[in-house]
């Protein structure tokens, strides 16, 4: 039995150290993430074998993926697939993990219109979210759920994906503007840090 696959098979919660997001506080050509390597491979084969993986480790894949996306300026090519197994695997006990990881960032948001789930799921989900939205009262928590709901719904659509657009690493681009606020908006935000 390899490494992995014993990792995966007697997966503890003192296993998460090994997959956790572990950034060394750096950007661009710095930017490290000591468990990314070791996390990743574990990754492609929980997708693999997603019905035998325990939901606490496809949750915990899934959220270290979503912080190395906030910090990364990106999605992982598997973010989706990888949000996809969970929900398959875990179903309405998925949700909130589900959740935080889709909303994290632009990124995780856009690469999750891309996730595939059986038509027969998506029905369960959305009255699961609507049963979690009568008891929430965080507003996070709430524009977090409500997001997913617009999610699922959409993905009752063939065209979830429209306008959305994908770049891999290597893609060359041109024509790139820098976008900065303008002075009375930098001057504003200014005033309501020293006012705080």
């Amino acid at each position: 039995m390899s490494e992995i696959t014993e990792f995966i098979e007697h997966y503890t919660p003192s296993g998460h150290e090994r997959i956790a997001f572990a950034w060394n506080g750096k950007h661009a050509e710095e930017f490290i993430d000591a468990n990314q390597s070791f996390r990743w491979t574990v990754v492609q084969e929980c997708l693999a074998n997603s019905e035998r993986v325990p939901l606490p480790l496809l949750e915990n894949l899934f959220l270290a993926d979503a912080d190395w996306a906030v910090q990364a300026w990106g999605a992982p090519g598997h973010f989706a697939p990888l949000g996809g197994a969970l929900l398959v695997r875990g179903g309405s006990a998925a949700l909130e993990s589900f959740s935080k990881g889709f909303n994290a960032s632009f990124d995780t948001f856009g690469a999750c219109h891309e996730i595939q789930l059986p038509e027969s799921l998506l029905p369960s989900l959305i009255t699961s979210v609507h049963e979690m939205q009568e008891h929430v009262t965080d507003e996070h928590q709430t524009a977090r759920l409500d997001s997913t709901l617009e999610l699922f719904q959409k993905l009752q659509q063939p065209n979830v994906a429209t306008g959305w657009v994908k770049i891999v690493p290597g893609t060359e681009v041109s024509d790139i503007q820098i976008v900065r606020p303008r002075w009375y908006r930098k001057a504003w935000e200014w005033f309501l840090r020293k006012s705080s």
